[in-house]
C-alpha cells in the first residue's frame, strides 16, 4: 500500500518496439504534476420517435478516442536522456568522454518511430495505487526553462493512441545520485559573449504532429502521429535594461546566437554535469523597453528559433554519468 495522496504517485516511461503496444515502464521520473487522461469522441444519434423527448442512451456511441496531457518534472543530472530523445527525435549513443563521463547530443529528427508507453500510478485515499497507462505516446510539444531563483523544469505534452487502467503497476526505481539543475548553475551567452542581465529563460517547441489519423478498420484508434508541418521553436526571457544590444537586433531583425548552459556538480575530475541548449539563429519578435513606473526597467524578450542554413537550429548536449539513454 502507498500513502493515499499525491506523494505516493509514480510516473514511468519506456520505448515501444511496436506502436501502441504496451511495454512495462523501466525509466521513472520524480515528477511535479501530471494531467494525463482518456479522451473520447462521443456522438449522440437523434432517432426521432413518437413520444421521445430525451436523447436515448442506446444511440450514444464512441467513434474515436485517444489520450494525453502534460507531465512536468525537474531537469536532473541523470536520467533525462530518454525523454530528450522523445522530444527531439534523435536517440544518440552516449559518447565516452572519460571513465564514468558521457555526453548525449540531441538534434531535431523525425519522430515517426519514437513512440513510448507512459504510466502514472495514482493513489486512492486508502493507499491503493491505480495505474493509468498510455500507449502510442509521442511528445506533441515541450518546454524547458528556469525561473528566477528556481529549479530548471521541463513540461512535456503527450499525445497517445491508447489508454488503459487494467495493466499492472510497474515497480518504480530511481537513480539515487541525481540532483536538479537550477538557477545558480545557469548562464546565457549571446553571440558567444556572456551576459549577466537575464533573469529567467524558457524554450518552447511545437513538434507539429498530425494527431488525427483515424481511418476505417482501426476500431476508433489513431495511427501513429507524424510530423506534418515545420516545427515551431520559440524563446522567452526577461532581462534588466542594461544595454541596447538585443533591442538593436530586434530593430534590424538580425539573428542572435543564444546558448543556455546549466553546469551542475562534478562527475569526475574536471568534468561537470551539464545541460547545454544551443540556438544559433534567434530572431527577436519583442525586445523594446518601456517605462511602467518608478521601478527599474526590465525588458520582456520573445523570439523565434530559425534555421540559418548551416548549423543545427537546436542542439541539446547532456553531459552525465549515464552510459545509456
Amino acid at each position: 500500500m502507498a500513502i493515499g495522496s499525491g506523494i505516493g504517485a509514480q510516473f514511468g516511461i519506456v520505448a515501444e518496439s511496436t506502436f501502441n503496444t504496451y511495454v512495462a515502464p523501466t525509466r521513472f521520473h520524480e515528477f511535479n504534476s501530471e494531467s494525463l487522461t482518456y479522451r473520447k469522441n462521443v456522438v449522440q444519434g437523434s432517432g426521432l420517435r413518437a413520444g421521445g423527448q430525451v436523447a436515448r442512451s442506446v444511440r450514444r456511441v464512441v467513434t474515436t478516442f485517444d489520450a494525453g496531457g502534460d507531465v512536468e518534472f525537474d531537469l536532473m543530472t541523470n536520467g533525462l536522456g530518454l525523454m530528450l530523445s522523445y522530444c527531439m527525435g534523435t536517440a544518440p549513443s552516449p559518447s565516452l568522454v572519460t571513465t564514468g563521463v558521457y555526453t548525449q547530443t540531441f538534434t531535431l529528427a523525425d519522430l515517426f518511430s519514437r513512440s513510448f508507453t507512459a504510466q502514472v500510478g495514482v493513489p486512492q485515499y486508502g493507499g491503493t495505487v491505480t495505474p493509468k497507462t498510455l500507449t502510442g505516446c509521442k511528445i506533441a510539444s515541450w518546454e524547458l526553462g528556469v525561473s528566477q531563483a528556481g529549479i530548471a523544469t521541463g513540461k512535456f505534452t503527450i499525445d497517445a493512441a491508447g489508454y488503459s487502467t487494467s495493466q499492472s503497476l510497474a515497480t518504480a526505481s530511481y537513480t539515487a545520485a541525481t540532483t536538479p539543475f537550477h538557477f545558480a548553475q545557469a548562464a546565457v551567452t549571446v553571440d558567444a559573449g556572456s551576459v549577466t542581465n537575464i533573469k529567467d529563460f524558457s524554450l518552447t517547441v511545437d513538434n507539429a504532429l498530425g494527431t488525427g489519423r483515424y481511418n476505417l478498420g482501426g476500431a476508433g484508434a489513431k495511427l501513429t502521429q507524424n510530423v506534418v508541418d515545420f516545427r515551431k521553436l520559440g524563446v522567452k526571457f526577461n532581462a534588466e535594461f542594461t544595454d541596447t544590444t538585443l533591442s538593436a537586433k530586434h530593430l534590424s531583425d538580425a539573428a542572435a546566437a543564444l546558448v543556455l548552459t546549466f553546469t551542475g556538480p562534478v562527475i569526475s575530475g574536471t568534468h561537470y554535469s551539464t545541460l547545454t541548449i544551443t540556438m544559433p539563429a534567434v530572431k527577436l519578435d519583442e525586445a523594446q523597453p518601456t517605462v511602467g513606473g518608478p521601478a527599474g526597467v526590465d525588458v520582456p524578450f520573445s523570439g523565434t528559433v530559425l534555421d540559418d542554413g548551416s548549423n543545427e537550429p537546436l542542439t541539446i548536449v547532456y553531459k552525465t554519468s549515464d552510459s545509456a539513454l
